[in-house]
């Protein structure tokens, strides 16, 4: 028996008070390593969401900005010109983010298709579209008295639409007889567009009006009376999240009166007189409503947008204290410490921001 029980082996209790030590340690290093792994997987998809944001924005607004003024002759909706800008405080240092409004055209290619389906030539006042095109153009906001374009070339204000001969008349303007004058001439297949003044706007917190939908701070558009998006019942929607600051400058061609008398010349006029372009040919604190910074002579618009995180960074580490970024985001003549209850230097410094610039030339073609 007693040569029996020797030969018997086992763990001591020291051995075993070992290997749960060493199995706590690799465990803890496990966990920490995944913990460390999530949490910058996190922050990496956050930054790239951030970085996205802001370009699917720029995007946006570039896309509408290019084509303003497309065939623009006379004040629509809300906006009195084909560009009209709106600066968060035209007398200095903005607090907020500027918005602008902008005349753009919209149609429709696929079936039914906005294109005539009759030629339209030597003066007429009615035009007929492919079926149904009338019924879907009216889908889209088409009433009386709106402003609808022939491809850019010839424009008309809308005095009834009928579905079932898919017909648009337009009113002759006073002392005519026709509403497109002769010689004018528009083959079958001709896009024909509904002109629109469409607002861009940034929404923060707290978003008391919902026009975010719960995703305060983002970039809305709509069209809207009063050129604002922010009201009860908003026809705005949000098309942008996380975009908390939208800086717009203009440079124009002809506003310069003392240089080149106020005369077009095909070059951005040189504000500075440095003899060169730069940025201070781009005027920020102006709404554009005081001859000669007319919408008109707009040019050029530089868009600046600042995209925020949907939520706080953690850091890489197990630790939960907030990380600490670098502060304020200060673009063209906005300064985040001015914006009152909205800036909290250290709520503002938990979240990552990104930062877009382009300069966008306009067509910008019609009347100031």
């Amino acid at each position: 028996m007693t040569t029996s029980f020797r030969q018997q082996c086992g763990f001591t209790l020291v051995e075993m008070m070992i290997a749960v030590v060493v199995t706590i340690v690799v465990v803890a290093a496990g966990f920490t390593i995944l913990t460390t792994t999530t949490r910058a997987t996190r922050a990496n998809d956050q930054a790239v969401g951030t970085q996205q944001n802001a370009r699917v924005a720029i995007e946006l607004l570039t896309r509408d900005i290019k084509v303003a003024g497309f065939g623009f002759v006379s004040p629509i909706g809300a906006c009195s010109a084909a560009i009209v800008p709106n600066d968060n405080n035209p007398a200095g240092t903005d607090s907020g983010p500027d918005r602008i409004s902008i005349v753009v055209p919209r149609t429709r290619e696929s079936s039914p298709a906005w294109t005539l389906a009759q030629i339209a030539k030597d003066g007429f006042n009615t035009i007929t579209l492919q079926n149904n095109g009338v019924q879907s153009m009216i889908d889209s906001g088409l009433v009386t008295n709106s402003i609808v374009s022939l491809n850019g070339a010839a424009t008309g204000t809308v005095s009834s639409s009928s579905t079932g001969s898919n017909t648009i008349t337009f009113q002759a303007p006073s002392g005519t007889t026709v509403a497109v004058p002769s010689p004018a001439v528009f083959a079958v297949g001709t896009p024909v567009y509904l002109l629109e003044c469409v607002t861009y706007q940034v929404i923060r917190p707290p978003d008391t009006n919902n026009v975010c939908g719960g995703t305060a701070p983002c970039l809305v558009r709509g069209v809207t009376p009063g050129l604002n998006c922010d009201i009860a019942s908003s026809p705005c929607g949000s098309v942008v999240d996380g975009i908390e600051d939208l800086q717009l400058a203009y440079a124009c061609d002809g506003c310069v009166s003392a240089i080149n008398a106020g005369i077009p010349d095909r070059m951005i006029d040189d504000r500075n007189g440095s003899n060169s372009f730069d940025s201070g040919d781009f005027v920020t604190d102006s709404n554009w409503t005081t001859a000669p910074l007319l919408p008109s002579s707009i040019r050029l618009v530089q868009i600046t947008v600042v995209s925020r995180q949907s939520s706080r960074d953690q850091g890489s580490s197990e630790l939960t204290r907030a990380m600490t970024m670098a502060g304020p985001v200060q673009v063209s003549d906005h300064n985040p410490t001015q914006d009152g209850a909205y800036y909290d230097a250290a709520t503002y410094q938990q979240y990552r921001r990104r930062t877009l610039t382009r300069t966008v030339e306009t067509r910008n073609i019609g009347q100031s």
